[in-house]
């Protein structure tokens, strides 16, 4: 029987033109390895060798493209020492805030109480005696009967006067408490740089605090002990004794002028008797525009204007976490409470009677478990305050010749807060892996591993384009000679 020979199917000239560009590709390719897969003077073992070499070398080079980028965006700024000598006065002066051991000033509440309509049954005495109820606004420390409660709610009722009325009857007035003041060298009436202020501690005393309702100043000075903000202190309370209070003195909060005082504060104590000195280095965080452009989700922290809070008037992290406070309270007990309280919010105030929810309910309202937390973004810039502090027993026997020592008693507490540097530390929070470094080191990765660069890519479109093309059309034209 005769054979027939079966003729082998002719690739297609499209098959064939990407053949013939692959080989030429590989035999002149700047690629690091390929010329070696194609080389027909070796034995296939070899080329085979030589294919898997470049294939792993792609696999590394993509693996390590990969670990930059990720890189780059889970963590793309890094904190920079910009300069360790930025002058002292270019930075303003902290907020300043004293507050009082005790809410309210017994003197005062018994005369604003005697002024009062009483409830059935009860006289002046028996209502101081309950006042210490509202301290439930601030603290889970205290435990109140039920009948204390409703006796003090019925007298705000029966008056018909609010309970933010009510507290700010009691609040203690700034000049009851500030003997005297000096201020960058000169002796001010304290009246005109010391206000009333809204803190976690109910009403306070603040000296260049920015809050609504406050005459900020952003008051800037020098280093140095007289350019700082220098306070005697005293309770001008004939009575303050009754309250038989574990420590007598003030407590001292630093904080950004921005800033609610709050526990999150720097807090210090001074206590009657005492002179304490409070030497203050400031470190200031601050972003570069290049940082400032990335979006927060890149950045991973928040400006002022991009986070904006319902109750305080800028965004900085204690802020927001007050914020959750007040949210919190909001729903659980239908109320804020009054130290929260700002006119531009229309929530009803917590009265007497919804102490016992607060109190019930404080654990979630201050957060102190993670689950009862909300979700507050870092500031990006910031300012964070280091306290040296020294104290030493109030000598008032010494002769001076300083007069802001004039007339102090034993019973006073002297407290001196000053920059203790001309210099403070600027931090900047710049890129760290800008665009073109990310770039950069992409190249590198290829370059390290399969050496491609910039020209091997203009090469691959070139080959891809032109080269195919000519091949393409080189086997049109053979294969049309062929047929004639």
């Amino acid at each position: 029987m005769a054979q027939v020979k079966v003729k082998n199917k002719e690739p297609s000239a499209l098959y064939a033109a990407l053949k013939s560009t692959w080989l030429a590709f590989c035999a002149s390719s700047s690629i690091h390895g390929l010329k070696y897969t194609q080389d027909r003077e070796t034995n296939k073992i070899v080329r085979f060798i030589w294919m898997l070499i470049t294939l792993i070398m792609f696999i590394c080079a993509i693996s390590m493209v990969y670990t930059f980028y990720m890189s780059y965006r889970s963590n793309p700024t890094r904190m920079n020492v910009e300069k360790d000598h930025a002058p002292i006065d270019s930075l303003v002066f902290p907020a300043v805030t004293i507050c009082t051991e005790t809410l309210y000033n017994i003197q005062k509440a018994k005369s604003y109480i005697g002024t009062l309509k009483l409830p059935p049954d009860t006289n002046t005495s028996m209502i101081m005696a309950v006042l210490p109820t509202y301290f439930g606004f601030i603290s889970d420390d205290y435990t109140y009967a039920t009948e204390d409660i409703v006796l003090l709610q019925k007298l705000i009722d029966v008056n018909n006067i609010s309970t933010l009325t009510f507290m700010q009857n009691l609040q203690w007035n700034c000049s009851d408490i500030f003997f005297r003041c000096r201020f960058m060298w000169r002796i001010v009436d304290c009246r005109t740089i010391i206000e009333v202020s809204r803190t976690y501690y109910g009403y306070c005393c603040s000296f260049n605090l920015n809050q609504p309702g406050l005459n900020y100043t952003a008051k800037t000075t020098h280093a140095g002990l007289f350019d700082g903000l220098s306070l005697i202190l005293y309770y001008n309370d004939s009575d303050y004794g009754e309250l038989g209070l574990y420590s007598d003195g003030f407590k001292v909060l630093l904080s950004e002028n921005d800033g609610y005082p709050s526990a999150s504060s720097l807090i210090k104590f001074t206590p009657l008797k005492q002179e304490t000195f409070l030497g203050v280095r400031p470190v200031e965080t601050y972003c570069s525009g290049a940082v400032k452009a990335l979006s927060i989700d890149e950045r991973q922290c928040v400006l002022p204007d991009e986070f904006p809070l319902k109750h305080f008037e800028k965004y900085v992290g204690n802020n927001c976490i007050l914020e959750c406070r007040v949210e919190t309270t909001l729903k659980m007990c239908g109320c804020i409470t009054y130290f929260f309280y700002t006119n531009h919010t229309h929530e009803r105030i917590c009265a007497i009677k919804d102490i016992p929810c607060l109190l019930a309910n404080f654990t979630a309202l201050v957060g102190r478990y993670r689950k009862d937390q909300c979700y507050c973004p870092n500031s990006c810039e910031s300012i964070q305050y280091n306290v040296e502090l020294t104290s030493a027993e109030l000598q008032i026997d010494i002769p001076t010749v300083d007069e802001f020592y004039d007339g102090v008693q034993d019973n006073h507490s002297v407290i001196h807060i000053y920059f203790n540097s001309q210099i403070y530390l600027r931090v900047r929070r710049d890129l760290l892996t800008s665009m073109v470094t990310l770039v950069s080191n992409l190249g590198s990765a290829f370059s390290l591993f399969v050496g491609i660069s910039l020209v091997s890519i203009v090469e691959v479109i070139y080959y891809v384009t032109v080269v195919f093309r000519k091949h393409y059309l080189q086997e049109i034209k053979a294969r049309e000679k062929l047929r004639r």
